[in-house]
C-alpha cells in the first residue's frame, strides 16, 4: 500500500532530534518509485530559520528530504525571520558571507503572532495546527505532523497557471479555487513568492559539516514575500461545495533585481482567516525548464 511506504520512511525522520537556538487536474506523481496521491489534503511545512543559527541547517535539509518524499502534497516554506535572520556583515571572519537578508514582511508577521509561538530556532508548524497540543513544533515532530495532516480530508482544489514576460520582467499568476467541501468561517486565499538555490553562508554546530560556517549553504523555498498582503485577502465565507473562484496577480521582477525568476515559484494556499490554519495549497514554478530567464 502507498501509505506504508510513507510510513517505513517517516522512522528515518522521527528519531532524529535536534537542539535549538533560544533567542488539480494532474493529482498523481511518481517520485523515487512511490506512486504517491496527491488526492489526500496537502500539507504546507513552515521552517522558521535564520542564517545566525547554528542548528538550523540540518532542519532545513530535513524539510526539503520530506517535501521530496511527499512531492506534490508537502510545500516547505524557509521563512527567515528574527534575530537569527538578521544580515552580519560586521563578523571579522565572515562577514562577507552572512550579508545576504532574506527577511520579508510577512516572514515577520508570522513570527511576531503570538498565537504561533516561535520562540526558538529551528522550530516549524505543519498547516498551523496543533500537533500534541502545540501549534509550532520542533523538527523531530515535523513527519508525525505530516503523517497527520494530509490524512485529513482534501476541502479544495488550487489550480496556478503563471506567465512570465521576458521582456518587461513581469509576472502574472491566475489562481484557480474550486471548494470540494462545505467550508464554515470567514476563507482567506494567501499568495506568496518562494525562490530557491541562493547561496550565502549559514552558521552551523552539527559534525559532518563545515564549521563553524557552511560559507556556500544552499537555501531553498525561501519566502521572499506575499503578493496579496502577509495573511491574504478574503475570498468567501461559509462557502458550499463547487464553489469557484479565478484571481490574477502581478509582480514585477524588476523592482527586486537580485531575484533570479527561473527559480521563483508561486505556493497559493487557503486558509482560515480567524484561526489562521492552511487547508490547502498548491506550488508553481514561473519558468518552465525550456523557457528563458
Amino acid at each position: 500500500m502507498k501509505i506504508l511506504v510513507k510510513i517505513a520512511l517517516l522512522g528515518l525522520f522521527t528519531d532524529f532530534l535536534f537542539q535549538s537556538c533560544t533567542k488539480v487536474a494532474e493529482p498523481y506523481y511518481t517520485i523515487k518509485s512511490v506512486y504517491v496521491d496527491t488526492n489526500m489534503r496537502t500539507a504546507v511545512l513552515e521552517d522558521y530559520t535564520g542564517h545566525l543559527c547554528i542548528n538550523c541547517a540540518p532542519a532545513s535539509r530535513m524539510a526539503q528530504e520530506l517535501q521530496e518524499l511527499y512531492k506534490g502534497q508537502v510545500f516547505v516554506i524557509s521563512v527567515h525571520a528574527g534575530d537569527f535572520a538578521e544580515p552580519d556583515s560586521t563578523d571579522p571572519n565572515y562577514g562577507r558571507f552572512l550579508k545576504d537578508n532574506f527577511i520579508c514582511q510577512a516572514g515577520t508577521d508570522w513570527f511576531t503572532y503570538k498565537p504561533f509561538n516561535i520562540d526558538q530556532n529551528p522550530k516549524g508548524m505543519v498547516n498551523r495546527l496543533p500537533y500534541k497540543t502545540k501549534t509550532s513544533i520542533l523538527p523531530g515532530e515535523w513527519a508525525g505532523a505530516i503523517g497527520a495532516s494530509v490524512a485529513l480530508p482534501k476541502l479544495a482544489i488550487i489550480s496556478i497557471n503563471n506567465k512570465y514576460d521576458l521582456n518587461t520582467k513581469t509576472l502574472t499568476s491566475a489562481i484557480g479555487v474550486r471548494f470540494l467541501q462545505n467550508v464554515t468561517g470567514k476563507i482567506n486565499l494567501c499568495v506568496c513568492l518562494l525562490e530557491d538555490s541562493i547561496f550565502s553562508g549559514q552558521l552551523n554546530a552539527k559534525p559532518g559539516d563545515s564549521i563553524p560556517i557552511i560559507k556556500h549553504f544552499r537555501f531553498m523555498d525561501v519566502l521572499r514575500g506575499s503578493l496579496n498582503g502577509s495573511w491574504g485577502e478574503p475570498i468567501g465565507t461559509n462557502v458550499s461545495t463547487n464553489f469557484n473562484l479565478s484571481k490574477s496577480f502581478i509582480y514585477k521582477f524588476s523592482d527586486q533585481p537580485k531575484m533570479i525568476p527561473k527559480h521563483c515559484s508561486i505556493l497559493a494556499f487557503i486558509l482560515d482567516a480567524d484561526t489562521k490554519e492552511i487547508y490547502h495549497a498548491a506550488k508553481m514554478v514561473i519558468l518552465k525548464p525550456m523557457e528563458t530567464p
